[in-house]
């Protein structure tokens, strides 16, 4: 299948984003050395910049061109409800783990009524940080020590829940996902540098190992600036 030429373009830049290649304030380069680069017209030029604007990735401004606004990261949603993933939904990036805590499935909201009464569970919350520092994400997660009994003797920072269970061999029945917008207190908002009044993408991950047996029950709320969220689904034929 050959990938539409806007996404061809969209994904050079953001990669070249990502490497440091072109860092927050740089300048990109022009729509005429792009549509040179790359052989085409003017509009799968244009759709990679307007795309780009939309996720803040990029400012336009008429006589200046266009400049990154954010080196912030990109994730397929499709990754997220992942069973068989050996690596983390966002590869880009590094975790500072804010806080470790032990207790009861129902001590946490989290895990209330979620998972089973009186599972032991640890609570991790962590910052997802860019390559240059900037926080991306704040991540709370709630996971069932009767099912990964030593997951909190593991490298919290690196962690990856999922791909944790698949190096173990720890079966996966299903992971389920939702979406919503939503507007965070004040720690939490603080923790990723925005204020309460700034919206934010709030995504809920379940992970069962049966299809009635929740083991994970994690939120992550991503800065609304300095994330592309996407959908990308390859034809493995």
């Amino acid at each position: 299948m050959v990938r539409p030429k806007h996404l061809e373009i969209r994904d050079w830049i953001e990669s070249r984003i990502s490497d440091g290649t072109f860092s927050e304030g740089d300048r990109l380069p022009t729509e005429k050395q792009l549509m040179e680069q790359f052989s085409v017209s003017r509009n799968p030029v244009q759709r990679a910049m307007e795309g780009m604007v939309e996720a803040g990735l990029v400012i336009r401004q008429r006589g200046r061109g266009t400049t990154v606004a954010s080196t912030g990261l990109r994730a397929n949603l499709l990754r997220h409800v992942d069973t068989t993933l050996r690596s983390a939904p966002v590869d880009t990036g590094t975790h500072e783990v804010v806080d470790v805590a032990v207790a009861s499935s129902e001590s946490f909201p989290l895990s209330r009524r979620v998972m089973e009464p009186q599972t032991p569970a640890v609570e991790l919350t962590r910052i997802k940080r860019s390559g240059t520092g900037e926080a991306l994400a704040l991540e709370r997660a709630v996971i069932s020590l009767s099912y990964a009994p030593d997951v909190v003797e593991t490298d919290l920072d690196a962690l990856a829940t999922t791909a944790y269970y698949n190096d173990r061999g720890l079966p996966i029945h299903k992971i389920d996902s939702e979406f919503h917008a939503v507007h965070l207190n004040r720690e939490d908002s603080a923790a990723i540098g925005l204020t309460e009044t700034t919206p934010v993408i709030k995504q809920v991950r379940r992970v069962y190992s049966t299809p009635t047996t929740c083991i994970e029950a994690a939120e992550f709320f991503y800065h609304p600036h300095k994330l592309t969220l996407e959908v990308s689904q390859i034809d493995s034929r």
